[in-house]
């Protein structure tokens, strides 16, 4: 993976969504959606033409839309907390991780850049494009 891209994708997508919330109340969650889901497309930092499926950009889109609306449904239902905010993209980057090893990936407790623990067997969901 190119250094923490995909840790500081998955917080940047988390803070958009509790931004959103913060900033237009007004929207329901189909909106809020549609609004994420664009404003994380565009911000998606484009491969070079092939550089990655289509399939693979719209996989990465969907995977951090749906961490934003997490936030923005989190945000709206429950008071803030700070130790909260960064626990969630921490268990999320965990998860991702976990996931993504040959070898007994148990609780891994690294950052998404690192291999320490074991090798990649396939490219997690947000790999290098963010």
């Amino acid at each position: 993976m190119d250094n923490d891209s995909a840790a500081n994708s998955i917080k940047a997508a988390f803070n958009l969504g509790v931004w959103m919330r913060q900033n237009e109340p007004g929207k329901d969650v189909f909106d809020a959606g549609r609004s994420l889901k664009e404003t994380i497309y565009l911000n998606l930092r484009q491969p070079e033409e092939g550089q990655y499926p289509k399939d693979v950009v719209e996989a990465n889109v969907r995977y951090l839309t749906e961490i934003a609306l997490l936030a923005f449904v989190m945000s709206g239902i429950c008071s803030y907390d700070p130790d909260l905010k960064d626990k969630i993209p921490y268990l999320i980057e965990k998860k991702l991780v976990s996931g993504s090893f040959i070898d007994e990936p148990g609780d891994y407790d690294g950052t998404v850049a690192g291999k320490e623990d074991g090798e990649y067997y396939a490219k997690p969901k947000a790999v290098g494009m963010n």
